[in-house]
Formats: C-alpha cells, sequence, structure tokens
C-alpha cells in the first residue's frame, strides 16, 4: 500500500482534517498546552492502558519504543503510544498490538476505535510494530489488531478464515471492555485475507459500527481459480479443495451470505489486481445492491495490490468519523 510514501503526504491533510482541537493540533491529534502537561498525560496514558489490560485479565503485555519509528519516518510520534500483548483465544495465546493518540486516552470520555485485519498468512504478511501505529496515526484514532493464531508470535496454526475468525471476535470483545473505548463506535478495516476476516466477523453480527474493505477476497471458490499459489495455498490451509468441502469455501465467501451482512461498508479494489480480481468485488457489490445494504464501492485503475490513494485515505478517515 506504498505506506511509507503515505506516512509523508498524508502530514498535511491529516492536519487540515484533524478530528479535534484544543490549544493546538499536531497529526489531526489535539495537543497539549505544554511539556509537563504532555509527559503528565503520557504518564496517565500508560496507566489507563496498563490498567485496562489487566482487568480484561492480560498480563503478559510491553509498552512499545517508537524513537527508531519516529526517525525512520522522519514524523513526531510523541503523542502517540503503542502496546504489543498476548490474549486468549479459543485456549491459545494470540499476539496483539494496540496505538493510540493519548489524548483520546487521557479525557475520560470514550473515544471510537479501529480493528485492523492484517492480510497474508502464517507470518508473510503478519503484524509487526508499525501497523496499528500507522492507522492511529493516519486516521486519528485508537487502533487494535490481532495477529490471528498460526501468525507472528500467535499459537496455533492459520487456518485461513476457519476458527481463526475468533480471534477477530475475541478482539471485538476485547475493545469492548476498554473503558476508553465507544462500543457503539468500534469500526474495522481489512486488508486482502484480511477482508476475508472482516466479512467474516461481519456475518450477523451488530457489534461494528462501520467497515472498511481493501482489495479484499470475497470469493474463495474464485481466489482458488485466479491463482495457482492460492491453490496450493488453501488446500494446505484450508485443509480441503472446493470439491471436496464446499461449505468450507463457502464460509469464506462473503458472496454466499451478504444478506447476513448489515454493517455500512466502504469498498475499495484496483482495476487490474492480480493477487484478488476486481470481479470478486463486482459480484459481492452486485449482491449487496440486490439485498438494498448500505455500501460505498470504489474502484480506480492500478496493477497493484491493495493500492491505495491519497484521497481514498483521505476518505477513509472522513468516513469512519461521520456519525
Amino acid at each position: 500500500m506504498k505506506r511509507k510514501k503515505l506516512w509523508i503526504a498524508l502530514l498535511l491533510c491529516i492536519s487540515l482534517l484533524g478530528c479535534g482541537s484544543a490549544s493546538g493540533t499536531k497529526g489531526g491529534i489535539t495537543v497539549s498546552e505544554s511539556e509537563s502537561t504532555q509527559k503528565s498525560e503520557a504518564k496517565s496514558a500508560e496507566q489507563v492502558i496498563e490498567q485496562n489490560l489487566e482487568s480484561a485479565g492480560i498480563t503478559d503485555y510491553e509498552k512499545l519504543d517508537l524513537t527508531e519509528i519516529e526517525k525512520e519516518k522522519g514524523v513526531a510520534l510523541d503523542d502517540y503510544l503503542s502496546y504489543r500483548f498476548f490474549y486468549e483465544s479459543d485456549g491459545l495465546q494470540i499476539e496483539a498490538y494496540i496505538s493510540a493518540p493519548k489524548s483520546q486516552i487521557v479525557t475520560g470520555k470514550q473515544s471510537p476505535c479501529l480493528i485492523y485485519n492484517h492480510g497474508g498468512n502464517r507470518n508473510y504478511s503478519s503484524l509487526n510494530e508499525t501497523d496499528t501505529l500507522y492507522y492511529a496515526y493516519n486516521i486519528g484514532m485508537i487502533c487494535v489488531a490481532t495477529n490471528y493464531r498460526g501468525c507472528g508470535n500467535s499459537e496455533g496454526t492459520d487456518e485461513f478464515g476457519g476458527d481463526d475468525v475468533d480471534d477477530v471476535t475475541k478482539i471485538v470483545d476485547l475493545c469492548e471492555e476498554f473503558d476508553y473505548i465507544d462500543n457503539s463506535k468500534i469500526n474495522m478495516l481489512g486488508i486482502s485475507r484480511g477482508g476475508m476476516m472482516t466479512y467474516e466477523a461481519l456475518k450477523g453480527n451488530d457489534k461494528i459500527n462501520k467497515a472498511v474493505v481493501i482489495s479484499g477476497l470475497a470469493d474463495a471458490f474464485m481466489g482458488y481459480e485466479e491463482r495457482d499459489d492460492m491453490k496450493t495455498l488453501m488446500k494446505e490451509l484450508i485443509g480441503s479443495t472446493p470439491e471436496e468441502k464446499p461449505e468450507e469455501y463457502e464460509k469464506r465467501s462473503a458472496t454466499y451470505w451478504a444478506d447476513e451482512i448489515n454493517t455500512p461498508l466502504l469498498i475499495f479494489h484496483t482495476t487490474g489486481d492480480k493477487k484478488v480480481s476486481i470481479e470478486q468485488a463486482e459480484k459481492l457489490t452486485s449482491l449487496l445492491s440486490e439485498y438494498k445494504k448500505d455500501y460505498e464501492y470504489i474502484s480506480f485503475e492500478s496493477d497493484v495490490h491493495a493500492d491505495l490513494r491519497q484521497e481514498d485515505m483521505i476518505k477513509i478517515k472522513k468516513w469512519l468519523w461521520n456519525k
């Protein structure tokens, strides 16, 4: 998604689209009036996050040092903090991250959040310490994400949209326990395989306020046929071919149960995407139209998988923040 370029390119836009202001704004987030107040807030934000983690039964966590990321990206991150933690899902210890503007943690008021569902499989495109920070910074919203089982440092086996969807729904449950998160404004964003995970998490579920899907896998049958490497991957992770267990592929295909998605959707797909065809998005959006669902679909010319333009990131931010 050309994230390194977007970090820099969006600085001006974010400052113009800040979601609140007090004495001033920085990166779209309200900043304190003095350095001493800022340091005091930083300590309070850490205390709030750690107390909430422990209240949720999470004791394995660590605050991340953002100094190197700050130098690499060339942006000021003193108003943000990030944690890595492990939570339990189906008896497994699952790795997760949270990043947040400090001002949204210490106000005593509840704030919206964004759950990010990464793409890839196993260790390919698994989360690192910059992913939630990227969205917290560019969207100006608390961001939480899970490394599904079998990905990164999580226990278990990657099932590519099987029981590992539980890892996503458990993150939703955790967000509901954190007293600084507004339960009515828990949003979700998924890319590629993460789009499939997002659709599955939305199926018959009314807990998510809004969802964004970028180059999402919407039809596992089509995904299997479109790429030879996906045939090998899906047979290995799903444990069968579509002919052997069609029900497993239907479970992973939003095109088979689009009528059960009631969350407002913002869907992006590039015309020349060779990893997940635009035909999948068009098939799903046709069904969403048929069922009169609340969605917006944006496509543009590019052969880059999960590509986004600067204007798209601005739109995502405005759409998520719009009540």
